[in-house]
């Protein structure tokens, strides 16, 4: 006779697409006090298909519980909770007992999933734990022949089980417990436990789902039979569509309706709506917060009031100290604080910046490491700097692009009127490294924060010109 203290059984929803229910006000969501999220709830217009709950409350104890399932096919819930990050849990007890009679040597035990959006997922380090003597348990997806795993536990004589230690029930073959570990995902098992010796009395088994860290037994137990009742957690997903791409595609039944909603695909299949600030409940009208503003790090012009210089050096754009200061990430500097000693580039604090050459393409440093590892240790994204073949200089680059390829872009960084491109390369292996702006030849930045170019009247300086002079640009 199998005793099964809880077991859920009930036919999987059809496979045809349901449609989304919009949570609504006034819906109940306490039970006891468990506080309900949505997509559950405790009416079937208070929910999602398949995630409507049942509150049921003990005569005797007056205790609240929930249930899922329908009908006869009812599965009791422990808890459902929600954490920091939105992620919410359904913990249930998955536990059987069963008494193995004199002469018969098989017995079986079938679960499925209290409904289609459940699922015990192979990512969620959980196993199934057998604890009695001398009997093989063999777990199966579904009503299948396909094995999930199998294991074998033996018993000694009880007066040396009983003062063996405590231990953790962990092997394919144990002493008094043995355990299968879970790696697929399952709507539905099927578990055959064996006798591999006869006893001429009857004997318990008990097998439980629970995570892989929790269950430690004593070894008596396999006779005894008392047992702590572990927990184990239901996987959930929104089933209708097999992911993300999916689902966003079919408007109508997209679950993920609040503004600044994520969608991300379920290890179970399916997916999962979530904010993206990390705060609020996706599957309801404006459960998102507005995620704050992002720091602007890429600028193709700098922002008003920028510091133009540190100490007695000048910082012309596209490098910048400050947010929406600089082109991209890796010009931003540092102005070193409470000194005059010029900068520090932020990918390493060993290098000082002591000049900045915008119509030359350099950075004049000091303290070089050494040859070969000038940029040694950084942690942003130097590769768009490169060696000249000098000690203590450095060609930069605006982008790793090249100029045929950027001009193209929305964020061609050469703005400015009598701009040009130019295309940086690796002194010593001739390896494109990016691209920059230069003044087009006549021309001079007159303003060393916007990159403004002006022309230059060759007519004004001496030698430049024999005769009578026209500036032609």
């Amino acid at each position: 006779m199998v005793s099964l203290v809880m077991l859920a059984v009930l036919v999987l929803l059809p496979t045809t697409i349901a449609t989304v229910t919009t949570a609504r006000r006034n819906c109940p969501n306490t039970c006891g006090s468990e506080v309900i999220p949505y997509p559950f709830g405790l009416d079937p217009s208070c929910s999602l298909p398949g995630f409507n709950l049942t509150c049921a409350v003990d005569k005797n104890t007056n205790e609240s519980s929930l249930m899922l399932g329908m009908g006869n096919s009812i599965l009791k819930l422990s808890q459902v909770y929600v954490d920091a990050n939105f992620n919410l849990y359904v913990n249930t007890i998955l536990s059987y007992s069963t008494k193995m009679i004199p002469g018969v040597r098989d017995y079986s035990i079938h679960w499925e999933a209290p409904a289609r959006p459940f699922a015990i997922s192979g990512s969620s380090n959980m196993s199934l734990f057998v604890v009695g003597c001398d009997v093989t348990a063999s777990l199966y997806i579904g009503n299948s022949a396909v094995q999930v795993g199998n294991c074998t536990v033996v018993c000694a004589e009880a007066q040396i089980m009983e003062k063996l230690p405590v231990w953790t029930c962990d092997g394919m073959v144990g002493i008094g417990c043995c355990s299968i570990g879970i790696q697929v995902n399952l709507r539905a098992f099927t578990l055959n436990i064996s006798c591999i010796i006869d006893s001429p009395r009857p004997k318990q088994v008990q097998a439980f789902i629970a995570y892989n860290w929790n269950p430690t037994f004593r070894p008596i137990d396999a006779y005894s039979g008392l047992l702590e009742r572990y927990v184990a957690q239901l996987d959930w997903s929104i089933p209708y569509q097999p992911n993300c791409k999916h689902a966003i595609e079919d408007k109508d039944n997209y679950a993920c309706v609040s503004d600044h909603n994520k969608c991300q695909d379920s290890p179970i299949g399916g997916y999962l709506c979530y904010c993206q600030s990390g705060r609020g409940n996706a599957y309801i009208d404006g459960g998102c917060p507005n995620p704050p503003a992002a720091p602007v790090y890429d600028s193709l012009q700098p922002r008003t009031n920028c510091p133009t210089s540190c100490g007695n050096m000048s910082i012309p754009f596209p490098f910048g100290i400050e947010l929406g200061c600089f082109a991209k990430p890796h010009l931003y500097l540092a102005c070193t604080p409470g000194t005059t000693i010029l900068l520090v580039l932020k990918m390493t604090a060993r290098k000082l910046v002591t000049d900045i050459s915008i119509d030359d393409g350099i950075l004049q440093v000091r303290e070089v490491s050494g040859p070969g590892d000038f940029m040694a240790g950084s942690n942003t994204d130097s590769t768009l700097y490169v060696s000249s073949g000098k000690s203590g200089v450095v060609k930069w680059a605006i982008d790793n692009m090249t100029c045929e390829h950027a001009m193209n872009k929305s964020d061609y960084g050469c703005v400015s009127t009598h701009s040009g491109c130019i295309d940086v390369t690796d002194d010593t292996t001739l390896k494109h490294v990016g691209y920059r702006c230069k003044c087009s030849p006549g021309t001079k930045i007159i303003r060393d924060l916007t990159v403004l170019f002006t022309d230059t009247n060759e007519c004004h300086q001496p030698d430049k010109c024999r005769g009578i002079c026209q500036n032609s640009f």
